[in-house]
């Protein structure tokens, strides 16, 4: 079990000059490096260097199986089995995947409710199937964009059999609003419909539960939270009810382990998750991921999550009377992520005045900014510093 300060000590901190490191609250966006992901990193260079493709099947490498061993580790954070899981391609190409599964729509059935403001990726997403399937106007957003959760279940039982499928973002990309998925699933299923979920904030952020959640599927990047570096391999959940039970499109390393090399003609399914995979995850970007996922592996995760509450805490505490500052994401249900508005003349200089005094935060138009304080390799004192900035903000800047 590692102290907070040790921990810290695990990664870099991004740096805005040779002297100087950023206090970095970016991690909503992507997560600091693992010092020791370099060395992960190497070792896949150097398996390759010494072995080429015989790296696949030796006994030092193996890396024909490298994504499912990886699964052991990052179950924990997803409350699954690893065999419902699977480490391959980037978010949305996976939601495409799980969509061809499971969006089946009727002409009575065949609404997709979504969040308001929802990531773009995902808008596209859904939006390119159900143009796809005849149903251009299927997607349906929520009124509010800061709803309770008793007002999305409402919603849902609003449109009842008309609603295919609720795909909705467990941590809100813009707000940091984090939502009930197992209240939300259970809705979704009172209705008939199915309950997918987009990750990407939420994995490695706050706790999941997604097998007792009942949640149908869920897709996720590996770049925030898992600080697993830009561009990482992402990952999907399916429940076990559906393995074996919907269609897939199909790919090569989507076959069982041990028919894919013999290259038959007819698709044969890996029993679980690994049916979606198309292709062989990058053993490099695995071994980033993993560099990571070891450092999770050594925490007790309900104090780890329960620090993260605290830092995001401890900032809303001193900033939300302040007169110019609006907090957005709400009281009681976040990750780390504290999403404010800037109640300024110019809210695009007070974010650039943040920025030079070192805070790496980001910006949504028109006048919100995000900073999610990590218990990983963040402070209390930062917070501090941060909150003290924002209250020194000129409200005529």
């Amino acid at each position: 079990m590692y102290l907070r300060g040790v921990l810290r000590t695990l990664f870099a901190i991004p740096r805005r000059d040779k002297q100087r490191e950023w206090v970095y609250f970016c991690g909503h966006s992507l997560g600091a490096q693992p010092k020791a992901a370099s060395s992960y990193i190497r070792k896949a260079l150097d398996q390759w260097a010494w072995e080429g493709v015989e790296a696949y099947f030796s006994q030092r490498a193996h890396w024909v199986d490298y994504a499912d061993r990886l699964r052991e580790k990052l179950s924990p954070l997803l409350g699954a089995r690893p065999e419902s899981l699977a480490i391959a391609h980037t978010l949305t190409t996976n939601l495409h995947l799980l969509l061809y599964s499971f969006y089946r729509p009727t002409a009575s059935r065949n609404m997709i409710l979504m969040e308001r403001q929802p990531f773009p990726s995902d808008r596209y997403a859904v939006a390119s199937w159900a143009a796809y399937h005849g149903y251009p106007d299927a997607p349906q957003e929520l009124p509010t964009l800061v709803p309770t959760t008793e007002e999305v279940i409402a919603h849902i039982y609003h449109l009842g059999e008309r609603l295919a499928g609720v795909w909705m973002s467990g941590v809100h990309y813009l707000t940091g609003q984090l939502f009930d998925i197992a209240a939300i699933s259970r809705a979704a299923h009172d209705v008939g419909a199915w309950a997918g979920w987009d990750l990407a904030h939420a994995v490695g952020n706050v706790p999941l539960a997604l097998e007792a959640w009942e949640v149908d599927f869920a897709v996720w990047c590996s770049y925030k939270y898992l600080n697993a570096g830009p561009g990482a391999v992402g990952g999907l959940f399916v429940h076990p009810k559906h393995h074996g039970q919907v269609p897939i499109a199909a790919g090569w390393w989507g076959n069982r382990l041990e028919t894919r090399f013999l290259m038959q003609p007819i698709f044969d399914p890996a029993p679980d998750a690994r049916a979606w995979m198309h292709s062989n995850p990058a053993p490099a970007l695995l071994g980033a991921l993993e560099a990571s996922l070891d450092i999770f592996a050594q925490l007790d995760l309900p104090s780890y999550f329960a620090q993260g509450q605290a830092l995001h805490h401890r900032l809303r505490r001193q900033v939300e009377n302040l007169p110019h500052i609006e907090v957005v994401t709400p009281p009681d249900l976040h990750g780390a992520q504290l999403s404010l508005r800037l109640r300024v003349a110019d809210p695009k200089a007070a974010f650039a005045q943040l920025r030079a005094e070192g805070f790496c935060i980001d910006w949504r138009e028109p006048d919100i900014i995000r900073a999610a304080p990590v218990a990983l390799y963040n402070l209390p004192d930062e917070v501090d510093a941060f909150a003290a900035a924002l209250a020194r903000l000129p409200v005529g800047v």
